[in-house]
């Protein structure tokens, strides 16, 4: 079942976070738009399970509709969404009802990763292997990518919500704009901080991050004297180094299931 759960998160993961560019994402109201982007999920669950056996194959089709009619649901809410972290929201609840379809499938259909094409050709031990290579990369992806839009709708939502108590002042439309180039200019160092946080994390070497935090306060040093964006630095912060944390556990919870220590 966890070979099977693994495969169907990393095609999920590259389908929504790595082939879905954020043109797709800004016009998936329309019709063709949403079908090509559900085909390329269908493609991605067919070739992460290599499926060619009746159990594979239905795991890719309920996969595959359960998350077209997910994203339906989602868009459906979006155009009645009007709360600052409303984008937060619908982008959480999104994914979690994705990760759950997934769970079910994989639960449903345990074995359709083990009877898929990949085991066959490559044999037990290495389709192991690549199932924890999968794993790999759909945990720096979540702690990078997914994490960077995650904080960027929690940072935006929070200063929509300050700037709502002065609608149309020259003040508030100034910080939008700040916090629009600030957020593109810390995307970088978001990536990488996470990204070191959750290395730092699988290879237990957790006194290191704190290296890592203490370079981060040396840099945001000049915001110590604005409150407003100190505590937008301090949130940000630790929400990041929090997901970082908790995707390279996630992460390392799967690694340890398909490829054991003193395996192969």
């Amino acid at each position: 079942m966890l070979a099977t759960l693994t495969m169907l998160a990393f095609a999920h993961v590259l389908a929504d976070f790595v082939l879905q560019s954020r043109a797709m994402v800004a016009r998936k109201h329309r019709r063709a738009v949403l079908l090509r982007h559900t085909a390329i999920v269908g493609a991605t669950a067919f070739v992460a399970l290599a499926a060619w056996t009746p159990a594979a194959l239905i795991a890719v089709a309920v996969a595959t509709l359960a998350h077209a009619g997910i994203d339906a649901a989602k868009l459906a809410l979006a155009r009645r969404a009007r709360h600052p972290f409303a984008a937060l929201r619908l982008f959480g609840a999104d994914q979690c009802a994705h990760l759950l379809s997934i769970g079910i499938v994989a639960a449903l259909l345990p074995q359709a990763y083990a009877e898929g094409l990949w085991p066959a050709v490559l044999g037990s031990t290495a389709a192991q292997g690549l199932a924890a290579a999968a794993a790999l990369v759909t945990g720096v992806t979540a702690a990078t990518r997914v994490g960077d839009l995650m904080l960027a709708q929690l940072l935006a939502g929070i200063r929509h919500s300050r700037s709502a108590g002065s609608p149309g002042s020259a003040a508030g439309r100034a910080e939008d704009a700040g916090g629009a180039d600030e957020l593109r200019a810390g995307a970088w160092i978001g990536w990488l901080e996470r990204g070191l946080v959750f290395l730092f994390v699988l290879l237990g070497e957790f006194n290191a991050i704190g290296f890592v935090i203490a370079a981060k306060s040396i840099l945001r040093f000049e915001y110590a004297r604005d409150p407003a964006k100190s505590e937008l630095v301090i949130i940000g912060t630790l929400a990041s180094f929090g997901w970082a944390v908790l995707t390279a556990l996630a992460t390392a919870a799967a690694l340890d299931g398909l490829w054991p220590a003193g395996a192969g």
